[in-house]
Order: C-alpha cells, then sequence, then structure tokens
C-alpha cells in the first residue's frame, strides 16, 4: 500500500451544496468572532495543546492568533462581512515576544515573520514594521534550516508576496538573498543522484521531500519567483526537482507517493499537505509548463499523485490544511487549475463537503471550534470559498496573503 488506511476515512455520501458551504464559512466566522478572549487570543483547541504543549495562549501564524486574524483578513478581502481584528497584531507580536508559543526563530509560520506579514499588510506604511520584518527576514538566510515554517523557503514566500504587492525593491532583494542561500545548500547524493536539501529543522538532520519542509515545497518557492533569479534557472529547478522525484517515488499502477524523508531513512507513506501526496501536487501543480522531458514527465506524475489523494480519501486527523481534508483537497483545485480536467474540481467539492461534516462533529465533540489557520477552521473557510472560486484558489498564508 502506498498509504496507510488506518490514517483515512471513507468520503461523505453528502452531495454538494453552496448554500450549506456559505452557511459554513459564516458560522465560521461568527464563532471565531463571538469566541475572542481578552489580550487578542482565543481558547487553545486540546489538539493544537497536545502538539505544542508550551503553556498558555498560541500567538503565532500556524497555530494561534495571529493567522486566525489573518484567515479573517483574507475573508474580508473576499466580501465576506467580518470585523477587521487587524489593529490586535501589534498587541499579538509583543505577546509572542514575552512568551513566545513556539519556536523563536524569526519563521513564517511559527515565528515573528508570520505575525509581521499581516500586519504590514494592513499598515502598509508603517515604517517601523516594515524594518523589523525585513530585519526578521534577512535573519532566516544562513539558518541551516531550508524549509517553510522558520527558513528560508517561508521567509520567501512572504517577501515575494510583499514585492509583488509594494513593487518595493527590498522585498525583491530578500528574496532574492533566501534564492541564494537555497540553491548554494542544494546538493546531489552521488550515490542516487537525487538533489537534496539537509534541513535542521526541529533538531534533527533530515533530507525531506515534501511541501512543508522539502525538496518540492522549496522548488515552489524558486519557481514562483524565478523571474527575479539568473537566466536559466527554471529549466536547472525543474530537471533537478523532477529528476529527485524520479528517483525517489513510490509507485504502484496509476498511484504515486513518498516517503517522509531520506538520510536518516523514514519510510512513513503519508498523504497530507506537510508531508506526501497532497503538499507534492500543490507545490508542483504551478511548475512553468515547458519543451522538455522533465515537464511531461511532472504532469504524468502529478496525475498519479493526486488520484492517490483521491484514492486514500479524507484524513482523519479533521478539516484542516496542515494535515486534514482541506489541504488534500486543494491538491485537486491546483491540478484542476493546472488542467481545467473538471474531474479535479468535483473531487475537490466532494473533499469539502466532507470536510465541513469534519468541523462540525468536531465542535460538538470538543465544545468549542479551532481558531487558527494552518490546523483549524479559519483555513477550512478559506478553502470553501476557493472550491465556489476555484480560478482564485491559493493555500493561505503560504501562496496568497
Amino acid at each position: 500500500m502506498l498509504f496507510d488506511t488506518k490514517r483515512h476515512q471513507p468520503l461523505t455520501a453528502t452531495l454538494w451544496d453552496q448554500n450549506i458551504v456559505e452557511n459554513e464559512i459564516a458560522s465560521i466566522i461568527d464563532d471565531i468572532e463571538q469566541s475572542m478572549l481578552p489580550h487578542a487570543c482565543w481558547p487553545t483547541h486540546p489538539l493544537d495543546a497536545e502538539s505544542y504543549p508550551r503553556s498558555g495562549p498560541k500567538w503565532s501564524a500556524y497555530a494561534g492568533a495571529a493567522g486566525a486574524i489573518h484567515g479573517l483578513q483574507i475573508l474580508k478581502n473576499y466580501g465576506y462581512d467580518v470585523h477587521d481584528l487587524s489593529h490586535l497584531l501589534e498587541d499579538v507580536h509583543s505577546s509572542f515576544i514575552k512568551s513566545p508559543d513556539v519556536s523563536v526563530e524569526p519563521g513564517l509560520q511559527i515565528g515573528e515573520i508570520g505575525i509581521l506579514v499581516p500586519r504590514l499588510l494592513a499598515e502598509p506604511d508603517n515604517q517601523e514594521v516594515s524594518q523589523y520584518l525585513l530585519k526578521c527576514m534577512e535573519a532566516t538566510v544562513d539558518l541551516p534550516l531550508y524549509e517553510i515554517t522558520s527558513g528560508q523557503s517561508g521567509m520567501m514566500h512572504a517577501a515575494l508576496a510583499l514585492y509583488r504587492k509594494s513593487g518595493k525593491h527590498h522585498w525583491k532583494d530578500v528574496f532574492v538573498k533566501g534564492a541564494k542561500s537555497l540553491v548554494d545548500n542544494w546538493i546531489q547524493d552521488v550515490q542516487t543522484g537525487q538533489w537534496l536539501w539537509q534541513s535542521q529543522v526541529f533538531g534533527p538532520k533530515r533530507h525531506y521531500y515534501g511541501a512543508c519542509h522539502g525538496v518540492t515545497g522549496n522548488a515552489n518557492i524558486l519557481l514562483q519567483g524565478a523571474d527575479l533569479l539568473p537566466l536559466g534557472y527554471v529549466e536547472m529547478i525543474i530537471k533537478r526537482t523532477v529528476a529527485t522525484l524520479n528517483v525517489s517515488a513510490k509507485q504502484k499502477g496509476s498511484l504515486a507517493n513518498w516517503a517522509l524523508c531520506t538520510k536518516p531513512d523514514i519510510d512513513k507513506l503519508l498523504v497530507q499537505w506537510c508531508h506526501g501526496a497532497a503538499g507534492i501536487v500543490t507545490a508542483m501543480a504551478r511548475t512553468p509548463v515547458i519543451d522538455t522531458p522533465e515537464s511531461k514527465q511532472l504532469d504524468k506524475l502529478l496525475d498519479k499523485t493526486a488520484e492517490l489523494v483521491w484514492q486514500a480519501g479524507p484524513l482523519l486527523k479533521g478539516s484542516n490544511i496542515c494535515h486534514g481534508t482541506s489541504g488534500n483537497g486543494y491538491a485537486f483545485l491546483y491540478l484542476y487549475q493546472r488542467t481545467g480536467d473538471p474531474v479535479w474540481l468535483e473531487r475537490a467539492k466532494k473533499f469539502a463537503m466532507h470536510a465541513i461534516e469534519q468541523c462540525r462533529a468536531a465542535r460538538l465533540h470538543y465544545g468549542q471550534g479551532r481558531y487558527t489557520l494552518w490546523t483549524g477552521d479559519v483555513g477550512l473557510a478559506i478553502y470553501l470559498y476557493h472550491c465556489m472560486h476555484p480560478s482564485k484558489a491559493a493555500i493561505p498564508g503560504l501562496d496568497i496573503f
């Protein structure tokens, strides 16, 4: 088997219903707004308390207040009736500095960058925030991380978004510095021929494949900003990445998946955004289509990988983006954008209906919502919107800010 059946559950029989979808988005927004506590935070969900056991409120973009506020910003930009809580981000940042709930590295998902970016989006002329954020971004360049949560590639997503929005060249410059760090530390394994990064995130040194910590996540951001990099980088990045994916893929018939990492070899086969098939699709589906053998090989791999996400079914872990049904559904939305094949949009909508049921069941079981962007309900709300407007589909806090 290319996936662990115990991590998945049968797909709901409930058919797509846009009224149900819109009502769920409204319900999530209302729950977030009604459940906010004093001092700009929300009740910590028991599952987030288990995963990140430091006591006290959560502040980060990944599983804390900054992500909830940023998610509401995105929904407001999509036209929803949302109370803009951006003014609270100054307090969120101060609270994070005083009592960090996660790593103190200045990263996108679990550090200061993810708190400061939505604040700067709300206050684009705030030079103090801009300069402090730039300093945080610069601080990631030489870290031995090479991934999204705390490292260069996460910083680069934010820097690229700010450059595209503002045209200010200091964001371009720090993106290019991050890209140089990635390329300089992209090493070919002499035994297998794979091109790998040695990421030291969370302590151990590992060579990951997935969208969050690995080869495909790094290749994705290099390709998204390739117009800012030297000529020839697109072909080089595609050639190295596809060669690595071809060598390392676990394939059976029309399905493909990848192990968690190599060196050390951890042969766990996950089907999530953060690790495994779903994230590999979202990371690589926006790769430019060029007339090379590697580009054609990539399209075949993406079809096989997305088919595995479908065959595996919704994730038992819940409705969230990072390691839940919404994140896997984004694989279908991204492939629909790439191919135009309506089957992928239909599958994304089926996962959406299942995710709604998961969210409602979890709210009843735990007696509260999950007030986070990557692990919780606001991420689901944005995914539901994207199922109705698939041309806009982009993972929030990463591909859209």
